[in-house]
């Protein structure tokens, strides 16, 4: 018995010492641009089994990747041997999802498939509540669907080891048997990666916490970086903070509601001056989720049009301007601290004199005055989101040139 004890004590020696040397999975983000920029929207929001005001926030969503698409995806593996797929990584949703080689959809046959037969470690699974119990056969299998915005999946419930470079984790996903062409046929990923805190089916379906559980990462964290610049470098780093990526102190955040990973906002500002926006939510202000899967800021149609004409768009979200024009800066009270962005980070420019700015009003979600903080926000913003504490950290990102990553990468490219 003492020998036993003895041996399981240098065993958490073993797995502790580990923790503390590993500096954690960094992915790296690359770019590319595609021609459709305003015709291919994703929903990742909208899933089976949530509620209204969920899928009204899906759609909320659908509408401004129409309007300005821009996703990063990159690879993962799955099996044992393992099979790579590339993915999107999202925090607005909370499964993993891959098309499989049952499906006969010409958007399935567009991509990798899953293939149960070519994975020993694979394990069909019956039913969403039952994540453990292996099927019958094909006919016992619950089915699931995921509406997106121009179409939707049917899907399936598999367990397999899954892999983010060095960490690995035993999960459950969703294997897509049907597809819609739109607007699966001519994506260049294969699949979905959800990253936030709990809106999977069951918490087996959650990759991330699998994630943490299972590897020997030092902290139930991740963090995102996206350079300013189309050029610049972007990342996202599992299990540690970098903090060459900071230009200043990281500001934590609770966060307000689980599910997504949602914050208070206190008050919105135009050039530093308040503009009592949240005043007349009462005590819980205005509500922001950080959305890496959004390439837009939004929030209720009021709120936004009206910041948008303190932002000298009194017309919608385009307008003329010459060249030298100037724009005000665009802040969010967050638990005290101001993070201000400038109008390069919340607008667009084209060289035929137009701006087009990157807000989006929309309609009632049914959780309140939702404003979602996406590529905008991100681009400007270092984020750290810890699983464990349930809090999300924030600072001024340092825009740098690049250099070479100190962990594992993964090449990942963003869509726009």
């Amino acid at each position: 018995m003492k020998v036993m004890k003895l041996l399981v004590c240098l065993l958490l020696a073993v797995v502790d010492a580990l923790r503390s040397r590993n500096p954690g999975v960094t992915i790296s983000l690359k770019r590319s641009e595609r021609a459709k920029v305003r015709k291919d929207g994703l929903d990742l929001l909208s899933l089976k089994h949530r509620v209204e005001h969920d899928v009204v926030l899906s759609r909320m969503r659908a509408q401004a990747q129409q309007v300005h698409a821009l996703q990063y995806y990159g690879e993962l593996q799955v099996g044992t041997p393992p099979h790579v797929f590339s993915v999107i990584f999202d925090t607005g949703s909370g499964q993993l999802m891959l098309p499989s080689a049952r499906c006969d959809s010409k958007a399935c046959k567009a991509h990798r498939a899953f293939l149960q037969q070519n994975s020993s470690t694979a394990v069909p699974i019956g039913w969403a509540d039952d994540p453990f119990t292996r099927a019958r056969s094909d006919l016992d299998r619950d089915t699931t669907v995921v509406n997106f915005a121009a179409g939707e999946a049917v899907g399936q419930f598999v367990r397999d080891k899954v892999c983010l470079g060095s960490a690995c984790a035993v999960a459950d996903f969703v294997e897509m048997t049907e597809e819609s062409d739109e607007p699966f046929a001519a994506v260049e990923w294969d699949g979905v990666l959800g990253l936030a805190q709990s809106l999977s089916d069951h918490p087996e379906f959650n990759i991330l916490h699998k994630m943490f559980q299972g590897t020997v990462l030092k902290k139930p964290i991740f963090t995102v970086y996206l350079g300013r610049r189309f050029e610049d470098e972007a990342e996202i780093t599992f299990g540690s903070i970098r903090p060459e990526r900071m230009a200043s102190n990281l500001h934590w955040v609770n966060v307000s509601q689980e599910g997504y990973w949602q914050i208070q906002i206190d008050d919105v500002t135009i050039d530093g001056k308040r503009t009592g926006t949240c005043k007349k939510y009462g005590a819980k202000g205005c509500q922001g989720v950080l959305d890496t899967g959004s390439s837009l800021l939004m929030g209720p149609k009021h709120d936004v049009n009206a910041l948008l004409a303190g932002l000298n768009f009194k017309e919608g979200t385009e307008r003329a301007c010459k060249p030298g024009v100037t724009f005000p800066k665009l802040g969010f009270w967050i638990s005290g601290k101001l993070f201000e962005l400038d109008a390069d980070d919340w607008m667009d420019r084209s060289p035929e004199a137009n701006c087009w700015a990157h807000l989006m009003p929309v309609g009632d979600t049914g959780r309140g005055a939702i404003f979602v903080l996406g590529m905008p926000f991100l681009r400007a913003f270092y984020t750290v989101y810890d699983l464990k504490a349930k809090q999300v950290g924030i600072a001024a990102a340092r825009q740098s040139k690049k250099e070479k990553a100190l962990a594992t990468e993964v090449n990942l490219v963003p869509r726009k």
